[in-house]
């Protein structure tokens, strides 16, 4: 019955172990190669922060926008509204650019 129960345990341990390094893998291993090999192609754009990367500064850009006043008359003013982020991105890195969503 011992050697049962320590094969049950090893063999959880291991699962354990294998979805852990799967979730690290996704979360972390993945983007950070996947930012390393783009970066290597000219891609430029803020750095990949675990887990919800650039939301927070997102979300603050549409809160932003959502509080000003559009003047729909000209056109140039209705971009930086409507999507801030992307508008931003583009001023500050160029036409080709990296974002973690």
């Amino acid at each position: 019955m011992d050697a049962v129960t320590n094969t049950v345990a090893i063999s959880c341990a291991l699962v354990v172990v294998l979805c852990a390094w799967k979730m690290v893998n996704m979360v972390w291993v993945r983007p950070k190669k996947l930012e390393k090999l783009l970066r290597n192609q000219g891609f430029k754009g803020n750095k990949y922060k675990f887990l919800f990367g650039d939301m927070k500064e997102f979300s603050m850009m549409i809160k932003q926008s959502k509080s000003k006043h559009i003047n729909i008359d000209v056109e140039d003013e209705v971009l930086p509204h409507v999507v801030a982020f992307t508008h931003q991105s583009l001023q500050k890195y160029g036409n080709f650019f990296l974002t973690f969503r």
